[in-house]
């Protein structure tokens, strides 16, 4: 249970943090631009979101740990 809660934590300070907001803005729209510009599947696009949202907060846990 305890896991749970530091990670709903991890999540809200992500979501609070005005720099990873902004990383995971730029994935949302380079990935939509992918997606309705360009014609991507739904396997890149998603993988894309993927990889964006654990890029920023791999970013989080580490500025957290300075």
């Amino acid at each position: 249970m305890q896991r749970g809660a530091a990670f709903l934590y991890d999540l809200r300070q992500l979501l609070a943090d005005e720099g990873p907001t902004v990383a995971i803005f730029a994935t949302v729209a380079l990935a939509a631009l992918l997606a309705f510009g360009f014609g991507a599947t739904l396997e890149v696009v998603a993988s894309m979101l993927i990889l964006g949202v654990a890029t920023a907060f791999a970013e989080t846990r580490m500025r957290a740990r300075k």
